[in-house]
């Protein structure tokens, strides 16, 4: 995961320090904007950095900047989401729908915990763009096992048939992130009278839940 950011003028920032930047800077305008509507010389130029050759040398151009982004913010996702499933199973529970929901819905609610963290706002920026391919196709394979682990047990516990369950997880992706995206939104512009994020998300996974189970009478 990226570490905090650093200071934009900073003296002298070493390579990590640099690198770091770029991830974070990236990661906001990204967020913000969408990830085709922002520039890597605009990344460079929010960044400070003077070096317009520094995205090629750090990531080896944009697509790397976006899969080493990718690759740093999912590590931690993949932790904690192995740590969640790793508990349903000790109990017994890897056959229970809505906690498979929570399985996947917690470690992304979790983000907003973060300063700094706009990795959710990434994620829906670049879900909804069809016109990209898929993200887990770039990210390392060993950094998404907790997410298809996930996948693999809720399919199961929905006993869905295949078309219909691919579908409804895509539904459901959609609005995690852009559920999220809009939350922190809402809360880093001060926004009055929000639920409580806890109430946000239990209801965030109660709607995933539902989406998944099997439709009533077959």
């Amino acid at each position: 995961m990226p570490d905090q950011p650093v200071p934009r003028h900073a003296a002298r920032p070493n390579g990590r320090e640099t690198r770091n930047l770029l991830l974070l800077t990236a990661e906001r305008l990204f967020a913000q904007r969408g990830i085709a509507a922002v520039s890597v010389r605009e990344i460079l130029d929010e960044a400070g950095q003077r070096n317009k050759n520094a995205a090629q040398y750090y990531f080896g151009g944009r697509d790397g900047l976006i899969t080493s982004l990718a690759n740093s913010r999912t590590d931690a996702l993949n932790r904690r989401r192995m740590v969640l499933l790793d508990e349903l199973e000790a109990a017994g529970r890897q056959a229970d729908l809505r906690a498979l929901c929570e399985v996947l819905v917690r470690p992304l609610a979790e983000t907003l915990d973060e300063p700094g963290n706009h990795f959710i706002g990434f994620l829906a920026r670049y879900h909804l763009d069809r016109s990209l391919p898929h993200l887990s196709e770039s990210v390392d394979p060993a950094l998404i096992t907790g997410y298809r682990r996930t996948t693999r047990l809720l399919r199961a516990a929905s006993g869905l048939p295949r078309e219909a369950f691919a579908i409804r997880f895509s539904l459901v992706m959609d609005m995690c992130f852009t559920g999220l995206a809009g939350r922190q939104a809402q809360e880093e512009a001060g926004a009055a009278r929000l639920p409580a994020r806890v109430t946000f998300v239990e209801n965030l996974v109660d709607a995933a839940h539902g989406a998944f189970a099997p439709r009533a009478g077959g």
